[in-house]
């Protein structure tokens, strides 16, 4: 009788154990979830604050293109010192860091490339040509590009719609009349040292008085694109800049294309 009441008291209290055990390992688990719930639900917050940001700069990136191209509607013909004016005295410029520059790529029909290259070469530019060289039934030719110094003097000339992703990007902003960026490309403006991952925002520029209603009109009005390129780092460090630091936030960025 003793014997059988010691075992029914084991048992109660291997039973309780257990039971301690198991609530225990659920309170845990449930904790946990309400941890790892709170930082999914921290992650997601810092993730849309981060895509408002970027959304906020590449607007206001293209809010400058667009003044580029009023520039362009305002003008019979905007020469190189009313560029380089027009950027020097762009307020908005100097509060949105990130971009390379200001430029803008003209469109040059084949019959008319030799007529283009002597034109600019009279402006004080003797070694000019449009690059890459070769024969095609169109020409593009970046001829304007603020700051024109150091890595931005490599682009002047080049032919960017000979790139297959610049020129999707291109003909987007073409067919569609809005600001287009590009994908993943490699800025011409790059050397051997540093080199970073770029893209590039086009908004087309139409010839003054022409009607822009359909894609056929829009592609036979073109005149050409003004354009920003971005190296990639210093495009992010220029949005987010110390953000991490000012939100006390610890999610690293990393961006892929494709």
């Amino acid at each position: 009788m003793l014997k059988s009441s010691l075992s029914r008291k084991a048992w109660i209290a291997w039973v309780t154990l257990l039971v301690g055990l198991l609530l225990t390992v659920f309170a845990s688990l449930q904790v946990k979830q309400g941890i790892d719930q709170e930082r999914a639900r921290q992650f997601a917050f810092v993730c849309d604050q981060v895509t408002l940001k970027i959304q906020d700069r590449l607007e206001a990136y293209a809010l400058i293109l667009r003044g580029g191209v009023a520039l362009f509607a305002a003008s019979k013909a905007v020469e190189r010192e009313e560029w380089q004016a027009f950027v020097g005295n762009l307020r908005a410029w100097q509060s949105v860091p990130g971009a390379q520059g200001i430029g803008f790529s003209q469109v040059i029909p084949a019959d008319r490339l030799a007529a283009h290259i002597a034109q600019i070469r009279s402006e004080g530019f003797p070694d000019y040509t449009v690059r890459p060289l070769g024969k095609r039934a169109l020409y593009t030719s970046i001829i304007y590009l603020e700051p024109f110094r150091d890595r931005n003097l490599r682009a002047f000339g080049y032919d960017m719609y000979t790139e297959p992703v610049r020129r999707a990007a291109m003909q987007q902003a073409c067919d569609t009349g809005e600001a287009a960026l590009s994908g993943k490309v490699k800025l011409v403006q790059e050397t051997e040292t540093e080199v970073q991952a770029g893209t590039l925002m086009y908004a087309p520029v139409y010839r003054n008085g022409a009607t822009v209603e359909t894609v056929a009109q829009r592609r036979a009005a073109l005149l050409g694109w003004v354009y920003n390129p971005y190296r990639m780092n210093d495009m992010m460090a220029g949005i987010l800049g110390n953000w991490e630091s000012r939100e006390g936030k610890t999610v690293d960025l990393k961006i892929y294309d494709g």
